[in-house]
């Protein structure tokens, strides 16, 4: 928590980042004047350091805040709620300002119609993008109660005060709700004066979850549980070959099955519909399909693709003279080579939606990161007004990142259209493995010249990867102009270590697949191969993991006193230079994820062949601190997240398949797998950053070269296997 008693900063605003989004985009026009390579280089720098702000319809207090009649108070979330902990941190902002105690306060996702909705949850920057929004809105909110209440009394506004929801002056009092009810009209105030940090009573303190009751009753908050009068089950069927596309179908034996109500084949869509679920797969499992299939695709096939030398590359770090540097002397650099695979986002809750469409509105129950492009296409497919498309958010069963662009919302609309009923539509678990948006497999070349005296002259960093973000956002024109998307693939791409001569590429390839965003997105790859090239130069150097990297570190912005003082507590708080105990292997990887630091240390034993992660130390330096209890849970679970891809995931393509068809071939850890995980928050920051995603990125480095610390092997690829 900040120490200083002094007016937050606010994230930059939406003016600042249009402006810097058009420095972007006017970059690409003189692109065609100037040369693509420093341009391009200017757009991803820039890029890396960006603030996303939220993107959201409103700021009218009325519409995020609603005072119910027991005097509680309904804050309707912009975001979505995806396990991440953002409902709790919106509530204790909004008490703060509001002058209510946190028991009072209850939050409900907003609609696309009776809220503010941003355009889109992800990136980590939910907290840190409303931080001052929310608060501001809370403010301006409990003003107009004091207005109000003022103007019912016929007293100064200023001798209204407000506590625990209760406004009075002199022997007068009302509760919020009382005042609320009594108003016909309200007069909106220039926004107020936040409240300086020595005033909070909840923010930096610990609270508990406040959806916490609700999923331990087993309340029906996800898209999946829904349920509404005569409600119909649908499945859809999709191919189960990559790029398959339907040859034939013969669908009568489907249409006999007990409680089938109908097949619908309409253009590319063809679905069963039924009583229920039970129904729908008995039904799809009988229809008889044939595919067309262009190829059938192999494992080797996909890492082909993707490696360095393959594709389009683009240079989006360039200081000194690394490349020529290296090239010079080429037959003593030291050079290593890693792979990550293509992954699944495994959630527990499928894909899917509940759509009710009646004659000119439609509802659509789901739970997705990105709510107005989903409406604007579920609007589109029924041929409706934007305005008459309702998107009723609900919890996300896991997101990381799987919950945006692709859903069935769509289909799923269609299909209530054609029926004249609500359907809920969700996918199999053979479908969400065979049909999805998959984590791409990525490829790293790393080179370095090390000097006479142990120093790092010049290093390089070249990745392939093929795109997560840009074109399926932007377009292919976007692609093609920008040459890679450095915004998401390869994000994290970059050196961060002071060396005089570095430089970095990212090579764009294509896989016949859709790939996406998966949780920390090519910060993840990008920092397993990164820190355990570095790891690999501690070690060649014969230097101290930690002490190198404080070497290369250390300066006089204040990112570099951020990074000293993480790798300093993580030193002392992991017990470092403790003498380790008989079997146990230690490594360590730091990375920074858009101003948030963070950095593991793992310990590890081996067990018949087998790693076992022992006990995880992470320190973090996300910013301010709102609920530190919130940012303990999110980097534990990080940290598992991080576990299970080091030593587990990874698909399987077969035949033009995706092998990996359940959880049966796509091992991830268990409770049998949980270390025991420190989690250290460094505080002493004006404003938070994102918590979500950096803790991820380098649990896997730590690990690998904590198996190298106690085996003497270099595991170069993901998963990390001895054998």
């Amino acid at each position: 928590m900040a120490t200083e008693d002094k007016p937050m900063k606010k994230k930059f605003s939406r003016r600042k980042f249009l402006q810097r989004g058009a420095i972007i985009l006017g970059s690409t026009v003189v692109t065609a004047y100037l040369g693509r390579g420093m341009m391009r280089r200017y757009a991803a720098q820039t890029v890396e350091s960006l603030d996303f702000p939220s993107m959201i319809s409103t700021y009218q207090p009325d519409f995020w805040f609603e005072v119910l009649p027991d005097n509680t108070i309904l804050l309707k979330s912009p975001k979505v709620e995806m396990g991440q902990g953002i409902f709790t941190g919106f509530a204790m902002l909004a008490a703060e300002e509001l002058e209510v105690p946190l028991s009072q306060m209850r939050v409900e996702h907003a609609s696309t119609l009776k809220g503010p909705v941003d355009m889109a949850t992800g990136g980590s920057n939910s907290t840190s993008s409303l931080f001052i929004p929310i608060r501001e809105v809370a403010a301006t909110m409990r003003e107009m109660l004091k207005n109000s209440a003022a103007r019912q009394w016929g007293v100064a506004e200023s001798s209204v005060t407000a506590q625990n929801g209760v406004l009075s002056s002199g022997t007068k009092k009302m509760t919020y709700a009382e005042v609320a009810r009594s108003t016909q009209q309200w007069d909106i105030p220039k926004t107020p004066v936040l409240k300086p940090v020595s005033s909070f009573k909840y923010v930096g303190k610990e609270a508990k979850r406040v959806d916490l009751k609700a999923k331990v009753l087993g309340k029906p908050l996800f898209a999946i549980d829904k349920s509404v009068p005569d409600m119909l089950y649908a499945l859809i069927l999709q191919s189960p070959y990559i790029g398959g596309t339907l040859k034939s179908i013969n669908t009568k034996e489907a249409a006999k099955s007990a409680d089938v109500v109908k097949i619908i084949e309409e253009k590319e869509l063809v679905a069963v519909v039924a009583k229920n679920r039970y129904a729908a797969e008995t039904a799809l499992h009988k229809i008889q399909a044939e595919w067309d299939v262009p190829k059938k695709w192999q494992q080797a096939d996909f890492e082909e693709i993707v490696t360095v030398g393959k594709g389009n590359a683009v240079n989006v770090q360039k200081q000194g003279d690394a490349e020529g540097i290296l090239e010079k002397n080429k037959e003593s650099t030291f050079r290593q080579e890693y792979r990550t695979p293509m992954a699944a986002h495994a959630h527990m809750e499928p894909n899917g939606s509940v759509a009710h469409v009646e004659k000119d509105k439609a509802t659509v129950t789901i739970g997705t990161q990105m709510p107005s492009m989903v409406k604007g296409t579920v609007a589109k497919a029924i041929d409706l007004d934007d305005d008459k498309v309702n998107l009723e958010l609900a919890y996300i069963g896991g997101g990381f990142g799987r919950r945006g662009l692709v859903n069935n919302a769509s289909q799923a609309a269609l299909i209530s259209k054609v029926i004249g009923k609500p359907v809920h539509v969700f996918n199999t678990r053979q479908q969400e493995f065979q049909n999805s948006v998959y984590r791409p497999n990525t490829h790293h070349v790393l080179e370095a010249k090390i000097g006479k005296d142990g120093n790092i002259e010049a290093i390089s960093h070249n990745q392939a990867t093929p795109d997560m973000v840009l074109e399926s956002m932007a377009g292919t024109a976007a692609l093609s102009l920008f040459g890679s998307d450095f915004v998401s693939a390869g994000h994290g791409a970059s050196i961060l270590y002071n060396i005089k001569n570095k430089s970095t590429a990212v090579w764009q390839t294509k896989l016949p697949v859709i790939t996406g965003i998966w949780r920390s997105v090519g910060m993840f790859p990008n920092t397993f191969a990164i820190e355990s090239f570095m790891n690999e130069l501690a070690h060649k150097t014969g230097k101290d993991p930690i002490e190198l990297r404080l070497e290369l570190l250390k300066g006089n912005e204040k990112i570099n006193e951020r990074y000293v003082k993480v790798l300093e507590t993580l030193k002392e708080k992991s017990g470092w230079k403790t003498t380790k105990a008989t079997g146990i292997g230690r490594g360590v990887a730091i990375c920074n994820d858009r101003k948030t630091i963070s950095a593991v240390m793992a310990e590890i034993s081996v067990v018949d062949n087998k790693i076992q992660v022992k006990k995880v130390t992470q320190v973090i330096d996300a910013g301010f601190a709102i609920n530190p209890e919130g940012i303990r849970q999110q980097v534990e679970g990080a940290t598992m997240m991080g576990v299970t891809a080091a030593l587990y995931e990874g698909l399987q393509v077969k035949d033009g398949q995706i092998a990996t068809t359940n959880f049966h071939r796509y091992p991830m850890a268990m409770l049998s797998d949980t270390p025991d995980i420190e989690v250290v928050i460094v505080e002493g920051h004006e404003e938070p950053y994102g918590v979500g995603e950096p803790p991820l990125a380098p649990v896997a480095p730590a690990i690998a070269a904590a198996v190298f610390d106690l085996t003497g092997k270099r595991l170069r690829t993901l998963p990390l296997k001895l054998t």
